[in-house]
């Protein structure tokens, strides 16, 4: 089969381009199918018109277009400008199927295009977020105009396609109520092991330890996060629980939110008298992220029961678990299809920072942790493997295709 993948946006800074789209394209391609990428890199302009082949699948990055009027516009023209050309190569290219990743900004409208198309391509559509109004756009900053075009963008888009993909149960739930004629199937962000080859010969934990001036006998405990996961007042209340009841507990942040979230942390912490327990990193290159997690003794990643957490699947679950760090998190969402309750990590009662914290301690204490992050690892890198989460989706677009055949009365 040919398939056309069409991504949101390009491979920085965001994650679901490089870890979720290539990984399942790649995994299609090793299977037999012919797989190309378009890529509107809008969010990463230095690889405007680059094109390259990666195990098998051919990626393009779309020229960069023509910029027109004030800032606003020329970004609305932008989008416009990339789906427009993304949807010409579709009908240029005549692919028995496209896979669409999100239904929403330049892949929204990508999809209205090639959706409007006489004979069209069979369309998958891949969500990974609840983007509209009661979900994602919550975290964001957006405009009313703008969260109420995405609102009708993703439910459009759930309503022209043929099947779909979900990062989550929630998302293939809400699907199936939205199309209860589509196919569907769950696709957990998984482990890729082309992510990881540098990882095992990376891990100098000691070194990083000692730039922080983290001794020996001293925990440290990650909290890894991009703030729209967990209230800020409750990271505080959380590391406040921790401290007291641990006089080794030290803290490393890796992460930054973006709307200055980690300094407003660093306020309450100097408040706290804490301020010299606490290292603030931002977001390091990934490159860097293995000596910082063989540094620690333990990571923090709760959701609050939010929609849009209930419906997400963040990749830096498999990161801690393939590097070995065990993993304290909430019982929400697609947290559980990683950290099962001490099997592969330690989940709180609740999302409440109290609990959070009564699980950190817990696991800070617990003999068994090296058991607990062997079992995680064993489960990231088999179980989760995107190979194994994949192999149904030959199924899936066969499904599709005949939809859209039954669909044209062909």
């Amino acid at each position: 089969m040919y398939a056309v993948y069409i991504a949101p946006f390009g491979f920085a800074p965001k994650n679901t381009t490089g870890r979720r789209l290539m990984p399942m394209a790649r995994a299609a391609a090793a299977v037999g199918h012919r797989v190309r990428v378009i890529v509107p890199p809008y969010d990463d302009p230095a690889t405007y018109g680059r094109e390259w082949e990666d195990d098998g699948v051919e990626v393009m990055c779309l020229p960069r277009p023509r910029f027109d009027g004030t800032a606003l516009i020329g970004a609305a023209l932008t989008q416009w400008r990339l789906a427009r050309a993304a949807a010409d190569l579709v009908a240029a290219w005549r692919p028995d199927l496209v896979h669409v990743f999100k239904p929403k900004a330049v892949s929204g409208l990508a999809q209205t295009l090639v959706a409007r198309m006489r004979d069209r391509p069979a369309i998958v559509l891949d969500l990974d977020d609840w983007e509209g109004r009661e979900g994602w756009s919550r975290n964001e900053d957006y405009p009313r105009p703008l969260v109420e075009l995405f609102e009708i963008q993703e439910r459009l888009g759930m309503r022209r396609c043929d099947a779909f993909t979900a990062a989550s149960r929630l998302l293939a739930d809400r699907a199936g109520d939205v199309a209860p004629d589509c196919p569907r199937l769950h696709i957990p962000n998984g482990f890729d092991p082309a992510a990881y080859e540098a990882w095992e010969s990376d891990r100098v934990g000691s070194a990083f330890r000692r730039s922080l001036g983290i001794g020996s006998r001293e925990r440290l405990i990650l909290i890894y996060t991009r703030f729209f996961d967990y209230e800020l007042e409750d990271w505080a209340s959380v590391i406040r629980t921790i401290a007291a009841k641990s006089a080794s507990a030290r803290f490393l942040v890796l992460g930054a939110g973006k709307f200055g979230q980690e300094r407003d942390l660093a306020a309450d912490m100097r408040v706290s008298g804490l301020a010299d327990r606490m290292s603030f990193l931002g977001w390091l290159p990934f490159a860097d992220i293995p000596s910082a997690l063989a540094a620690v003794d333990l990571a923090l990643m709760p959701l609050a029961d939010t929609v849009a957490n209930r419906a997400k699947c963040s990749p830096r679950y498999i990161d801690l678990m393939y590097a070995g760090v065990p993993v304290v998190t909430t019982p929400v969402g697609e947290a559980l299809t990683f950290i099962r309750a001490d099997e592969t990590g330690f989940v709180a009662a609740d999302a409440s920072p109290k609990a959070v914290a009564a699980a950190a301690l817990r696991a800070l204490a617990s003999d068994e942790s090296v058991d607990v992050t062997n079992r995680a690892r064993a489960l990231a890198v088999q179980e989760l493997a995107w190979e194994q989460l994949t192999e149904p989706l030959s199924g899936l677009y066969e499904a599709a295709v005949a939809r859209a055949a039954s669909r044209r009365g062909g």
